[in-house]
């Protein structure tokens, strides 16, 4: 407790001065040949990589003052959105090449793949949905494709999005709806007969990147399985790609919650890109190009020229909660992908990409410290604030950055550090838990912090000298 105190008040202490002392008001301007960051009060420009490392550099702040009780890698009152964070942040490193957090996300995502290496710890397990599961199975996904190095003597990054994959297809679920993975994991959880898009599409997404990454062709036909049972559902309507966000094993699927979220319809579209790369089957770019048009069509609104990325349910009463507030960054990076990998698609998506991007370098002016809002595109910061909508922003940021540096997720055979190392398959019944948090994960996280804090104040003391 004391060195979370510690952690905490190293926290809170660094985002004052990064108050008084932070540049603001990135302006992303955009032309034919790239996306230039300019600095107000510097001469010149500097590339979207400063943005990203403005915008990280207070997400980081927010992640160490929200740990609960210093576990590397849990986030007060919610699990998953640090395993997000973390993909969005390996994702961001291979784009940007910015090494400064490597360490913290090696040691904390490993940390957090329990003792069974399956991201299904006791300590979480009794109310973990597949959705929260899946998100940390995409990190680990993430960090192998970009050739995140690996950890000294432990599993590999691929045996541990592999665990994962394992555990939930082992959940397929035939008691209704004719199959599906249901939301939650266990019955006695609320919700736990709902099958929806972000469980079962991103359980897609994953087995797709499996696929392609290793050549395995289990995968693409797990990924071929969980395509063709949602679009038997009414979670994909392939007439007009409507993509649900839920559907209920109470009445055998036959209904559907039709809230609309960007990050359903960007785990599908991820999942098709990376299929259609993988088996250059143009059916795949039929469904691409199907669940494309209806993305840009209702989530990037007329209202701010179609081309800035909008969380439309809940960004114009202002009522994401801390989950709406990170989809948009995530679909950003999806989008990326699609464009990477479906070629034909980058015509449509750059422009959405760099129309955010400029609207981003807007909204991200809070508080002299380049805290970013939800509504990228209001012109003024809207005054939302928190690690949520920073790893949005950096989502969004990154995504340019994945395009312009023409980084993409690699294959086995062009990464072949990055082997399979195969783990046993493990019981849902009888998770094991985290390793126990020693003293030395609690200073080495302190140190860590500690010396990326003593950073950020050399920094600012040699701005201020500049004046």
């Amino acid at each position: 407790m004391r060195w979370a105190r510690l952690l905490s008040w190293g926290g809170a202490a660094l985002l004052v001065l990064q108050g008084q002392l932070a540049l603001a008001d990135l302006t992303i301007d955009v032309n034919s040949a790239a996306l230039v960051v300019v600095h107000a009060g510097t001469a010149g420009g500097d590339t979207l990589k400063q943005a990203g490392k403005d915008i990280a550099a207070p997400m980081m702040v927010f992640y160490a003052q929200n740990q609960t009780e210093g576990i590397p890698g849990k986030l007060t009152d919610t699990w998953y959105v640090a395993g997000a964070m973390f993909m969005t942040l390996i994702q961001y490193w291979q784009a940007s090449g910015d090494s400064q957090y490597n360490s913290i996300v090696s040691h904390d995502l490993m940390f957090q793949a329990g003792r069974n290496y399956d991201y299904f710890d006791s300590n979480y397990s009794q109310w973990l949905g597949n959705d929260d599961q899946m998100f940390w199975g995409l990190a680990a996904m993430t960090a192998s494709e970009t050739g995140f190095p690996e950890v000294q003597d432990k599993p590999t990054w691929t045996s541990l999005a592999r665990a994962v994959f394992n555990m939930q297809v082992g959940r397929w679920n035939s008691q209704s709806c004719g199959g599906g993975i249901t939301w939650q994991i266990h019955p006695w959880q609320a919700g736990y007969t709902l099958r929806n898009s972000i469980s079962d599409g991103g359980l897609f997404q994953l087995a797709a990147r499996l696929g392609r990454f290793t050549g395995n062709t289990t995968y693409l036909d797990w990924a071929e399985k969980l395509w063709n049972w949602s679009t038997q559902s009414p979670l994909i309507n392939t007439h007009t790609w409507f993509v649900a966000d839920s559907t209920s094993g109470d009445n055998n699927c036959t209904d559907s919650g039709n809230m609309q979220w960007t990050y359903n319809y960007g785990t599908y579209l991820a999942g098709a890109a990376f299929m259609y790369n993988a088996t250059n089957d143009e059916k795949w770019l039929t469904r691409v190009n199907g669940l494309l048009g209806r993305l840009e069509s209702d989530f990037f609104p007329q209202t701010y020229g179609s081309v800035v990325l909008s969380e439309v349910s809940c960004e114009g009463l202002q009522t994401c909660d801390r989950n709406m507030l990170c989809f948009k960054g995530w679909t950003a990076m999806w989008l990326a992908f699609t464009a990477q990998l479906a070629p034909t698609t980058q015509a449509t998506i750059l422009p959405k990409l760099q129309g955010s991007a400029e609207a981003i370098g807007r909204q991200c002016d809070g508080e002299t410290d380049n805290l970013c809002g939800s509504r990228w595109w209001q012109n003024t910061w809207d005054g939302i604030k928190g690690l949520e909508v920073q790893m949005s922003a950096l989502g969004g940021i990154t995504s340019n950055l994945m395009i312009l540096t023409g980084t993409r997720a690699k294959t086995i055979q062009n990464n072949p550090n990055a082997k399979e190392q195969y783990l046993d398959t493990y019981s849902d019944d009888t998770p094991d838990a985290l390793p126990t948090i020693t003293t030395g994960d609690r200073v080495g996280s302190w140190i860590l912090t500690v010396l990326w804090s003593l950073s950020i104040m050399a920094a600012a003391w040699w701005l201020m000298k500049q004046q």
